[in-house]
């Protein structure tokens, strides 16, 4: 497939596919962007990172869990780039698509125009970018309100290799 492609200086390519080693729970979710300067900002790309939510200074497994599980392969969805499915470019089998059943989404960025349809049951809304900066605070303040009042909460947010955020809190249940 990239027979005289290559440079003639490369002999050959080699390519290994591995999932990453996430030896505690990890969310799995997709996001856009559009205000970055990557590839984060196409519309549906995604993320399967590791989350650590410490409570008191300890690590607080069932929490964690939770959060794999309420963002196990969900789209989190901006209200700032939701629109209406009628502003969407729909294919004719997408047209029978509802307001009631699904979100739409729509935004410009550097790489161009973006738009998503999908079904309300497989998104978060989120009222601030998804940013993993934004999302480990989203966390922390969703968090806070159920742990004991005065407890410290700790969120270190994972996205990708080598990139991540934290946020704290404190309890305010």
């Amino acid at each position: 497939m990239l027979k005289g492609k290559l440079p003639e200086n490369v002999q050959g390519l080699e390519i290994t596919l591995r999932h990453e080693d996430i030896s505690g729970p990890f969310y799995h979710y997709s996001h856009g962007l559009k205000k970055h300067d990557g590839n984060c900002q196409r519309i549906a790309h995604g993320h399967r990172s590791p989350v650590e939510l410490l409570v008191n200074g300890k690590r607080d497994l069932e929490l964690e869990q939770e959060w794999a599980e309420r963002w196990k392969d969900i789209y989190l969805g901006s209200q700032e780039d939701e629109c209406e499915l009628a502003d969407l470019n729909l294919s004719p089998a997408a047209n029978s698509l509802t307001e009631m059943t699904h979100h739409a989404f729509r935004y410009t960025a550097p790489q161009g125009e973006f738009e998503l349809a999908i079904a309300r049951s497989d998104v978060e809304m989120i009222d601030t970018d998804t940013t993993v900066e934004l999302l480990a605070q989203y966390i922390a303040e969703e968090v806070s309100f159920s742990i004991e009042p005065d407890s410290t909460l700790e969120v270190v947010a994972y996205e990708g290799v080598g990139k991540g955020a934290m946020a704290s809190s404190k309890g305010q249940a």
